[in-house]
């Protein structure tokens, strides 16, 4: 039914794909990492207001029952 070099041959392919993929995600977080460090260099203050929001947000949803 399956032969062991179609399933390396698969497994393989795979393992490719999944490099190129993660290759690709690689660098699109590193454009993504980049452009948020100098966002928060150029607005500290919106960055204070935006993590204070957060906590606030956390915080209601962790103590609501």
């Amino acid at each position: 039914m399956w032969s062991k070099r179609g399933l390396k041959d698969n497994a393989h392919h795979a393992q490719a794909r999944s490099r190129d993929w993660s290759d690709d995600m690689r660098g699109g977080l590193d454009s993504v990492a980049h452009c948020s460090c100098a966002w928060m260099k150029k607005n500290p203050w919106a960055g204070v207001g935006i993590g204070v929001a957060l906590g606030l947000v956390v915080g209601m949803l962790i103590t609501k029952k």
